[in-house]
């Protein structure tokens, strides 16, 4: 008789650079998710909540004492938001894989649903669609659920910039004109699974 399959609560394990974007795929897995249309905890909470901690980490590393502190305390809020969205999920899908592996979460017997191996992504073109923003075009092949963006901000120093679940609209905002830009992308998909960066490209803001 096989287990019935349900959330694999490892999330609080994650280091901190992978809960942020872990808690921003599955936000944006359960946005307009058909299976999860009314969830105690919405999508844009979730989101929120990871974007405040990914910059909470972000301040940590020139930072003091109290920054670690408030870093923490963002975290325990974040799990606890997962908790509780797993735990909605989880009293919905009744053990249903498909509808929980529509979710972002990583399941506790993988075996049961192999997932799709992740896709690649490379940065094809970018745009100055405005003042102080750039759009990537991506070229996008296989099993891609979202992308993330980082820019190099020193050598061999790069700084995650957003988690984009519709890559048809990247578009990296609040950036200072004249300044020459490297950006490089990599693809995530179920089960917590990360492509290799593409290969970095570079262009000025205006």
């Amino acid at each position: 008789m096989k287990k019935q399959q349900n959330i694999l609560r490892d999330y609080a394990k994650m280091a901190e650079g992978n809960l942020g974007k872990f808690t921003l795929n599955v936000g944006g897995k359960m946005d307009g998710n058909a299976f999860f249309p009314n969830p105690k905890v919405t999508p844009k909470q979730l989101t929120d909540k990871a974007n405040e901690f990914i910059v909470a980490v972000a301040n940590c590393v020139d930072g003091t004492s109290v920054d670690t502190a408030h870093k923490n305390n963002v975290k325990t809020q974040l799990i606890a938001l997962l908790d509780s969205v797993a735990d909605d999920i989880e009293s919905t899908a009744q053990g249903n894989v498909e509808m929980l592996a529509s979710t972002g979460y990583n399941l506790t017997n993988p075996n049961v649903v192999s997932p799709t191996p992740v896709g690649t992504v490379t940065i094809t073109n970018i745009n100055n669609v405005a003042s102080t923003k750039l759009g990537l075009d991506l070229n996008v092949q296989g099993n891609v659920w979202s992308v993330t963006v980082q820019m190099m901000t020193a050598p061999n120093v790069w700084v995650t910039l957003g988690v984009f679940t519709d890559l048809n609209d990247v578009v990296l905002t609040n950036l200072v004109p004249g300044t020459v830009y490297t950006l490089r992308a990599c693809a995530m998909a179920a089960g917590n699974q990360q492509s290799e960066w593409c290969a970095p490209v570079s262009h000025m803001s205006t």
